[in-house]
């Protein structure tokens, strides 16, 4: 019999990229909190000047949070604002957001608690893709986004949350991947999209009972998690989205229709945008079940990238972090280093663009090279996001 000699040069090989992989991610998260730590003290004066711009530190009081409402029960949406502790995002966003506000003692402590709560999460995500892809994790631990917008917003949940499905489906656990999918969907809402596709895979792969199983598991863990808010205050938890579809293609969304379809009105765009990405969304899944009649396997991830790739394009907002929700499918869909680094520089140039725009307007100047790198920033975008919808799919 052949006896199996332990190799402890594998497993410190391992241990060595796990530390390399982590610690390149230590070191961009903590340069993003950084960035951002620039607006701790005066934020309306240093916000646009010096980079250091989030959402954060304007939701804290913007939504009231320094009251400490609890999110959604008392909250509602009064004259097109939200109020009492409602926030714009699905559930367990507010939810996260609303525990440092407990002890924050104002705008600033609050970034630098919510930083501290952050943080851990793209170590996981980092740790998760290096497990899945090993050195290729380094193009998530890498990547000037994490300066950008670790702490612009709280996406690294999200984020998270998506390579836990990933990670799960892979692993052959597809129910755990429909739940943290669920989980998702109730940070962001996107990841929701994927269960479509993650459905396909196991029909795909004729296996009727983890399908069903998927199917339940993600609405038991979504009805779940919104079904107590909708209980007990239904307007509080509705007024996110109520609020999102007031919310018009303005300055601030940074979108395609702001700046190429500026005559249509938010109820247009309301009605236009849902059959663009419906439209867009079949036509990923369809294709990724063409391929699979080829391969024998339904391609879950690409053509998850692919419907992300076109809600990113379509939606009527596209805030700046929205880059570290394409970060992933770097990683996990095999595309040559040049569409990542097009991508990130464009993104780069559209985030430094912006805010010194912003800074210049509130000078009372305008055009100049900072609005142009905007519009480079947007359109450049957009033509790779529509690029990457069909390298996605043939990937």
């Amino acid at each position: 019999m052949r006896r199996l000699h332990y190799r402890p040069d594998v497993d410190s090989t391992a241990r060595r990229l796990v530390a390399v992989v982590l610690t390149a991610c230590a070191v961009l998260t903590v340069a993003g909190f950084a960035l951002k730590a620039q607006c701790i003290g005066d934020y309306n004066q240093a916000r646009d000047r010096r980079l250091c711009s989030n959402d954060i530190q304007v939701l804290y009081v913007g939504r009231g949070m320094h009251r400490h409402p609890f999110p959604y029960i008392h909250g509602s949406l009064v004259d097109g604002k939200l109020r009492g502790g409602a926030i714009e995002y699905p559930v367990l966003t507010g939810v996260f957001a609303w525990l440092p506000a407990l002890v924050a003692r104002n705008n600033g402590s609050y970034l630098q608690l919510t930083a501290l709560l952050l943080a851990p999460f793209s170590l996981l995500t980092a740790y998760l893709l290096t497990t899945m892809v090993r050195w290729r994790a380094l193009i998530y631990a890498l990547a000037p986004s994490l300066v950008w917008y670790s702490f612009h917003n709280w996406d690294l949940l999200v984020v998270c949350a998506t390579v836990a499905a990933f990670h799960s489906w892979r692993r052959g656990e597809t129910a755990l991947a429909a739940a943290w999918l669920a989980i998702g969907a109730c940070l962001k809402l996107w990841p929701g999209f994927f269960i479509a596709a993650l459905l396909l895979d196991r029909l795909r792969a004729r296996d009727r009972v983890g399908l069903r199983r998927a199917a339940i598991v993600f609405v038991a863990v979504f009805g779940g998690l919104n079904g107590a808010f909708a209980l007990v205050n239904f307007q509080g938890w509705y007024a996110p989205y109520a609020f999102q579809g007031l919310r018009g293609a303005d300055i601030t969304s940074n979108s395609i229709w702001f700046w190429g379809f500026p005559q249509l009105s938010t109820g247009q765009l309301n009605a236009l945008i849902p059959v663009l990405l419906a439209v867009a969304f079949t036509a990923a899944c369809a294709a990724g079940w063409w391929r699979s009649r080829r391969t024998g396997s339904y391609p879950f991830i690409q053509v998850s990238g692919a419907m992300l790739a076109a809600f990113m394009l379509l939606n009527k907002a596209h805030s700046p972090q929205y880059a570290l929700w394409l970060l992933p499918f770097f990683i996990l869909v095999r595309l040559r280093w040049g569409w990542w680094v097009t991508y990130l520089t464009l993104d780069g140039v559209f985030y430094v663009g912006l805010f010194r725009w912003f800074y210049r307007l509130s000078m009372g100047g305008d055009f100049g090279i900072e609005k142009q790198a905007v519009i480079i920033g947007v359109w450049g975008r957009a033509v790779m996001l529509a690029l990457l919808f069909v390298v996605f799919l043939r990937s």
